[in-house]
C-alpha cells in the first residue's frame, strides 16, 4: 500500500501540460496573458518538491544523495545516451540544434544548461532538481546548527529545532533575498556561462522553501473562498502586468526578468497558487464528495473505480519524468512527419509553407499547417500520451528486470 496525495497529483499532471502549451506557445491557459507561463510553471514543480521534502533526510544526508541520484540522474543520464546517438545522426544531417555526442555533453553539459541534445532539452530540469535539493538539505543543515547554537539548544532532545519554530519563515525571507540577489545580477548582465548554475538554483530556492512553507505552515490556512480567491489573484497579476509589462522569464537561462526584485517570485506564487486551488476543486470533483487530499491505495488497485478523466490526470501526474523527457522528441517527430508528407506530390501544395530553416535550427519551431493553431492539440495530445506510454512500458520492463533476477536469485538458493 502507498499514499498518493491526489490533490498534489492532479496539480503535477496540470504543471506538465502548462509546460507543454509553454513550448508549443500556445496561449490558451494563460487568460488572455495575465498568467504567462514562463511566469510560473517550472516553479510549480519546485514547489511540490518542497512541499513532499521530509526533515528526517537531514539525518541521513549521504544517504539521501545516493537516493537521489538513483531515481534522477541514472535515468536521465541513460536517455541523454540514449538521446546523444539519435543527435549524432541528426548532427550529421545538418540540425544545429543537434550537440556532439561526447563525454562533456554525456555528463557535464546536463547541469550546466541541459540543452546539448536538442531533443531532451526540457529534462535540464531534473539535475537542476537534484542539485537544488541537495544544496538546499546541506544548507539547512547549517542554518539549523547555528540557530541550536545561537538558542542554546545542546540536542535535538532539547529542541526539534527549525521545524519546530517559525525558523520556516526565516529560512523563506533568506531563500528570497538570495533569489532576489540573483535577478539583480541578472539585469546588470553578471549571470552567465557557468554562473548560470548556482544563479539557477538561487532562483529556485524560494519556491522550493514555499513549498515545504506551505505544508508546514499556511495550508491550514488556505481555506479562502474562491469568490474572494480569484479575483485577489487576477487583479494582482493585473497590477503587476499593467505597471511592469510581461511577466514571463526563463528559469534556466536566469534571463528576461522585468518589474522589481521581487516580480519573478510574485508571479511564481499567483501562478502556483492559482493551479493549487483549481486542483483542489478538481479533486473534490473526481471525488464527487468532501474527500481528503491523501488517498491511500494499493498496488493494482489505484486505477479502480475511478472516473476515465481522473485517470489520465493521474498517469499524466504521476509520470511527469517521462514526459518532460521526451514531449519534445514527439513533437519533433511530428514535425519531421509534415516535412516527409510534404516532400510528396498530393501534398506538395498544402504543406508547402513548412520553414525547413527553422525546422533544422530551432528545436522549439512549431509547423502548423496553414497557419491553423489548432493543430497545437495534436501536438498536445501527442506529447502527453506518447511520453506516458513510454513510462508505462518502461515500468512494465524494469518490473520483469526484477522478477526475473529474484526467481534467479531464489534458483540458486533452492540449489545450494
Amino acid at each position: 500500500m502507498k499514499e498518493r496525495n491526489t490533490t498534489f497529483t492532479i496539480l503535477s499532471a496540470i504543471g506538465m501540460i502548462l509546460i507543454l502549451l509553454g513550448h508549443l506557445d500556445f496561449d490558451v491557459a494563460t487568460f488572455g496573458g495575465l498568467f504567462p507561463y514562463y511566469s510560473y510553471h517550472v516553479m510549480i514543480f519546485v514547489f511540490i518538491a518542497g512541499y513532499f521534502r521530509k526533515p528526517e533526510n537531514e539525518e541521513h544526508i549521504a544517504g539521501f544523495i545516493c537516493k537521489k541520484a538513483k531515481r534522477l540522474l541514472l535515468p536521465y543520464l541513460i536517455w541523454n545516451v540514449v538521446y546523444g546517438l539519435v543527435s549524432a545522426v541528426l548532427r550529421a544531417n545538418d540540425y544545429d540544434y543537434a550537440g556532439e555526442f561526447n563525454l562533456y555533453n554525456i555528463f557535464a553539459a546536463p547541469f550546466v544548461g541541459g540543452h546539448q541534445f536538442g531533443l531532451n532539452s526540457p529534462a535540464w530540469f531534473v539535475p537542476a532538481l537534484f542539485l537544488l535539493e541537495v544544496s538546499d538539505i546541506c544548507a539547512r543543515k547549517v542554518i539549523d546548527f547555528l540557530y541550536k547554537r545561537i538558542c542554546g539548544f545542546r540536542s535535538d532532545s532539547d529542541n526539534k529545532g527549525m521545524y519546530a519554530t517559525d525558523m520556516e519563515w526565516v529560512v523563506m525571507i533568506l531563500y528570497l533575498m538570495v533569489g532576489m540577489s540573483v535577478v539583480y545580477l541578472a539585469e546588470r548582465g553578471s549571470v552567465y556561462d557557468l554562473y548560470r548554475i548556482p544563479a539557477r538554483l538561487m532562483l529556485m530556492a524560494p519556491s522550493l522553501q514555499f513549498g515545504r512553507l506551505y505544508r508546514t505552515r499556511l495550508e491550514r490556512y488556505d481555506i479562502t473562498p474562491g469568490i474572494i480567491y480569484f479575483p485577489l489573484l487576477f487583479l494582482m497579476n493585473l497590477i503587476l502586468t499593467t505597471t511592469h509589462g510581461g511577466l514571463a522569464y526563463s528559469t534556466v537561462w536566469v534571463t528576461g526578468f522585468g518589474g522589481t526584485l521581487l516580480t519573478p517570485f510574485i508571479t511564481s506564487l499567483t501562478g502556483i497558487a492559482l493551479w493549487l486551488r483549481i486542483s483542489k476543486i478538481l479533486c473534490k470533483l473526481f471525488n464527487n464528495k468532501e474527500t481528503p487530499s491523501f488517498r491511500i491505495v494499493g498496488e493494482g488497485e489505484a486505477l479502480k473505480g475511478i472516473s476515465p478523466a481522473f485517470r489520465l490526470i493521474q498517469g499524466i501526474g504521476t509520470h511527469t519524468y517521462d514526459i518532460m523527457m521526451h514531449h519534445l522528441a514527439v513533437f519533433w517527430l511530428i514535425k519531421a512527419a509534415f516535412v516527409r508528407i510534404g516532400e510528396s506530390t498530393a501534398f506538395a501544395t498544402v504543406l508547402n509553407d513548412i520553414d525547413i530553416q527553422s525546422f533544422k535550427s530551432d528545436i522549439y519551431y512549431t509547423y502548423v499547417p496553414d497557419g491553423i493553431t489548432g493543430y497545437k492539440w495534436v501536438y498536445l495530445a501527442a506529447g502527453l500520451l506518447i511520453p506516458l506510454m513510454v513510462g508505462y512500458l518502461s515500468e512494465a520492463a524494469i518490473s520483469a528486470l526484477r522478477t526475473g533476477i529474484s526467481n534467479i536469485r531464489a534458483g540458486k538458493k533452492e540449489t545450494e
